[in-house]
């Protein structure tokens, strides 16, 4: 998660900002890791049990059509960033082109997705350090969040850098957990289908490609700004699409239907020791990293938008997820699903219609950055969108 941009903060928090890694100008190369780290988080250990419920075979056309049309989601914002001519993140774009209320609604989405991925790390840990050390998943979370509050307290910084050499050694922690569990494989698990459950995996897989403040966040850095910011997304997207892939085919190959809500438990429980504490304290760490990274964004933000004290800012970011929890909110996949199908969605369609608009009113010029067919993008992703939110929605409550 990245914070709103605001030209007027000093260098130093500018840099905090930008994920504590990156000076003010960056590479090509460090663009992909920035947008791909944004990406690749606890989504990718709920991807195989989402996709289980309804057969490999339409959770692969999930991932690639879903992976493609977010890729060209993403594309369509870079091009609004880079002919904006000024570094703005998500709530500042939609300011600009929706208006106050386009502020306004993007602002609360940022925060309901904050607080949504606290309670989903704070899930997912209880349920990883329960599966490593026994005990309730209850109390493993308990102790986490006081661990962790420690640290987001003082706001330390080098867990970023944790973070960002995790996601980017993601594709070889993957290729290491399909070179140990591939004589475990079970074909006959490939060929499972349900088509009774074929929207199950849609809002968990929206969730797990969620990428879109890290576009104009990896634009306001870039030193070749439009020629590299174009490449960095279609890269990035590659990257992540074919993570998402090997992982699930990796993993169902041996659990199938029996894979569990994070995926890294079952796995283990099936191809022995090494691979049951290798998976699940990566799942611990990355979680870990993914809360304290989620969480210092969310209080800065409290802190630096709206002006309140250190304490309070630390006090409603650790409190909100706790309360929620506490209340029941404890299903890892059910969250997840939630956050992507209502959430995440429906911030992807203000997205959406922040391009159309700066389209008709003219701010999109023919310069270096182009887009190709662009309608074959927008009318699918619109509808699947919308189709994808309305779903969620009634499913929530009905």
């Amino acid at each position: 998660m990245f914070l709103f941009f605001n030209r007027e903060r000093k260098e130093e928090k500018k840099i905090i900002q930008h994920n504590g890694i990156f000076k003010k100008e960056i590479t090509l190369f460090q663009a992909i890791a920035l947008i791909v780290t944004s990406t690749i988080g606890a989504g990718i250990f709920s991807l195989p049990y989402a996709i289980a419920k309804s057969g490999l075979f339409v959770g692969l056309i999930y991932l690639v059509l879903l992976g493609v049309l977010i890729m060209g989601l993403n594309l369509m914002l870079g091009k609004v960033a880079d002919e904006t001519g000024e570094n703005m993140q998500l709530v500042g774009l939609a300011k600009k082109y929706l208006g106050k209320p386009g502020e306004y609604l993007m602002t609360l989405l940022f925060y309901l997705m904050s607080f949504g991925v606290l309670v989903i790390y704070l899930i997912g840990e209880g349920e990883a350090l329960s599966a490593l050390f026994g005990g309730t998943k209850f109390l493993w979370s308990m102790i986490f969040v006081a661990l962790v509050s420690l640290f987001l307290f003082i706001g330390i910084r080098l867990v970023k850098i944790i973070d960002f050499v995790l996601s980017i050694s993601i594709l070889f922690i993957i290729l290491i957990i399909i070179w140990i569990s591939a004589p475990h494989v079970d074909f006959q698990n490939y060929v499972y289908t349900d088509l009774k459950n074929v929207f199950f995996p849609f809002g968990v897989i929206l969730f797990a490609y969620s990428s879109v403040t890290s576009i104009p966040e990896a634009h306001s850095l870039l030193k070749n700004k439009s020629k590299d910011l174009k490449k960095s997304i279609v890269i990035a997207s590659m990257i992540v699409i074919t993570a998402y892939i090997l992982f699930v085919v990796g993993v169902l190959g041996v659990t199938g239907a029996n894979t569990s809500e994070l995926a890294t438990i079952a796995l283990g429980q099936k191809v022995g020791p090494a691979i049951y504490l290798f998976g699940n304290l990566f799942a611990v760490l990355a979680m870990g990293t993914g809360f304290l990274m989620t969480g210092l964004a969310l209080k800065d933000s409290l802190m630096w938008d709206y002006k309140l004290s250190k304490v309070k800012s630390f006090l409603i970011t650790i409190v909100v997820p706790l309360v929620l929890f506490a209340l029941g909110i404890r299903q890892f996949i059910a969250v997840i699903d939630v956050v992507g199908g209502v959430v995440v969605s429906s911030q992807m369609l203000l997205a959406l219609l922040i391009y159309w608009r700066a389209k008709t009113l003219g701010h999109l010029k023919n310069g270096k950055y182009q887009l190709h067919h662009i309608l074959l993008t927008m009318i699918p992703l619109f509808l699947i969108l919308l189709i994808g939110t309305i779903y969620s929605v009634v499913k929530l409550f009905f």
